[in-house]
C-alpha cells in the first residue's frame, strides 16, 4: 500500500488540506502542477476555467453546460463544462496517475484553489485521512 503525507497548509486561523497535483491534459500533454483543496464537500472536482486555458483545452468547444452548487458567491446555481485530465499525486518516488473528470467554470474565484472532490479523486484512494491534531493528512493507495 502507498501512503502519501501531507502538512496542512495555514490559511488565516485554519489549517487546509492543500496539495501540489499534476493535471494534464491527454490531448495533447500539456501538464500543470497546480496546488488543490481537498474538499470533502465537493460532489466532483471543480477547476477554474484558467486552467484549461493553460492546459489548452478549448471549452467553446464543449457544448453542454452542467449545473452545480454549493461553492462560490453567486447563489446556488453555478455552470460549467466537463473535460477529463489526468490527475498526478507524486512525492518522494511514489505516484499515483489516473483519469477524471473535471468541472472547468469562470464562476469560481480565479485566485482560489482547485476543488478535488469525492467522485474523481477522493474515488481513487483506498482512504483519505485528515488529521487537524496533528496538521496532516494522508491518502492511502
Amino acid at each position: 500500500m502507498k501512503k502519501f503525507k501531507f502538512e496542512t497548509t495555514n490559511y488565516g486561523n485554519d489549517k487546509l488540506p492543500i496539495l501540489d497535483v499534476i493535471i494534464t491534459n491527454p490531448d495533447n500533454g500539456k501538464k500543470v502542477i497546480y496546488p488543490a483543496l481537498l474538499d470533502s464537500g465537493s460532489f466532483m472536482n471543480v477547476f477554474h476555467s484558467d486552467i484549461a486555458k493553460l492546459l489548452d483545452i478549448d471549452l467553446s468547444l464543449i457544448k453542454k453546460e452542467l449545473d452545480f452548487g454549493g461553492v462560490g458567491t453567486k447563489g446556488s446555481k453555478l455552470k460549467g463544462k466537463a473535460y477529463i485530465v489526468n490527475i498526478m499525486v507524486a512525492q518522494k518516488g511514489k505516484k499515483h496517475s489516473f483519469d477524471s473528470y473535471v468541472l472547468f467554470t469562470d464562476e469560481l474565484n480565479p485566485d482560489g484553489n482547485p476543488l478535488l472532490g469525492r467522485q474523481g479523486f477522493f474515488d481513487e484512494f483506498l482512504n483519505v485521512e485528515l488529521s487537524l491534531a496533528s496538521e496532516r493528512f494522508y491518502l492511502y493507495k
